[in-house]
């Protein structure tokens, strides 16, 4: 289905892993509209 363009995925953001708590802070809040992506 992705390689079709039937699924597209949706990121909000990416964090850098020293981000981490930062990026669970925002996903609690509940302010996320896709999925957040940590990054090393």
């Amino acid at each position: 289905m992705f390689e079709s363009g039937k699924l597209v995925p949706v990121i909000d953001r990416l964090y850098p892993l020293h981000e981490t708590a930062e990026a669970l802070t925002y996903l609690g809040e509940g302010h996320a509209k896709g999925k957040i992506v940590i990054v090393s």
